[in-house]
């Protein structure tokens, strides 16, 4: 029971701690430098890792039953040039998670895009909408490097 009160203080002390102290930390627990983030998902990280060593992580039998699956699942394994014919195949849905919530769009006819019932002419436009800032699409999707 004290073990759980200790995690727990110090999930909340991260909720606290400045942008600096949180790299720090992540550095500390992570073993390498965060990129630019935010200081939301920075702590979300580092609280994720915490409970990740306190509770355990993926045992090596439950990762390799993931990775054998995912070994067999030709979605999960698309080649990057494969991904950007994805968004020319009609039905292809692509997916993006932003700022917390998770977008879809369908891939329709004559190279259009499909995203809440209204069609748009490229993913730019489309990831335009979500963001209400200029991306290029097929970066934003994730379907160009």
């Amino acid at each position: 029971m004290q073990s759980e009160t200790m995690i727990r203080k110090q999930i909340e002390a991260v909720k606290t701690k400045s942008m600096p102290e949180l790299m720090e930390q992540f550095h500390m627990l992570f073993g390498f430098e965060c990129g630019r983030t935010s200081i939301r998902h920075l702590r979300n990280r580092i609280i994720y890792r915490l409970q990740e060593i306190y509770y355990g992580g993926v045992d090596e039998v439950d990762m390799a039953f993931l990775i054998d699956i995912a070994n067999n699942d030709p979605m999960a394994n698309l080649k990057a040039m494969e991904a950007k014919r994805a968004t020319k195949v009609k039905g292809t849905k692509l997916y993006r998670v932003w700022k917390g919530k998770q977008y879809e769009v369908t891939v329709g006819s004559h190279g259009k895009y499909i995203y809440q019932g209204e069609i748009f002419r490229s993913l730019s436009a489309v990831a335009r909408k979500i963001t209400g800032t200029k991306w290029n699409g097929k970066v934003f999707f994730g379907v160009k490097n």
